[in-house]
């Protein structure tokens, strides 16, 4: 079975750092019209359409970046995460699904989501689902290797980059 789920960590220090990380990601996934949502617990729209008046990009893009929804979604339950889910993949076949808040809340979306793409693994076919999950820095105070661990990834201002470019002397744990 062909992975179905990149697991992708990012980290942020202020909700204007997490809006300034993301967006050349997003500007380049919206020019290959790739299929962007997000969970957020922080509404950070405000953020988003205000760097955007400070950006040059076309009107039209930044109408895209701004469609995507940069307020906060309460989805946290398996029932709410599935219904969501069958709505953003449907016609689709790469999706990307940005999470952001507390290290708890983001585990259990990430659990909610690994147990959807498990029950639904035949709807799924040659679907490709990316999730990229956001840490505030000053939030967790656990070892970051755990982190790093569950992850395939990493995200930062300058674009997706294996971890062990981004953290000199860190070896990945084998399960």
């Amino acid at each position: 079975m062909e992975k179905k789920i990149l697991k992708i960590c990012s980290f942020y220090v202020s909700d204007w750092h997490l809006t300034a990380m993301l967006l050349p990601y997003v500007e380049e996934a919206e020019e290959i019209n790739e299929n962007l949502n997000t969970i957020l617990e922080k509404n950070i729209s405000y953020n988003m359409k205000e760097i955007l008046t400070r950006v040059k990009m076309s009107d039209r893009k930044k109408e895209n970046i701004i469609k995507i929804g940069w307020e906060n979604k309460e989805l946290i339950k398996y029932g709410e995460i599935r219904k969501y889910m069958e709505k953003i993949t449907k016609d689709k076949e790469k999706i990307t699904i940005i999470v952001e808040g507390k290290k708890d809340r983001i585990e259990y979306i990430n659990k909610n989501i690994d147990k959807w793409i498990k029950r639904a693994e035949k709807k799924l076919k040659k679907k490709q689902i990316k999730v990229i999950n956001c840490y505030e820095v000053g939030e967790f105070n656990e070892d970051l290797n755990e982190i790093l661990d569950r992850h395939d990834k990493i995200l930062n201002t300058s674009g997706i980059h294996e971890i062990e470019e981004m953290y000199e002397g860190y070896i990945r744990k084998r399960a």
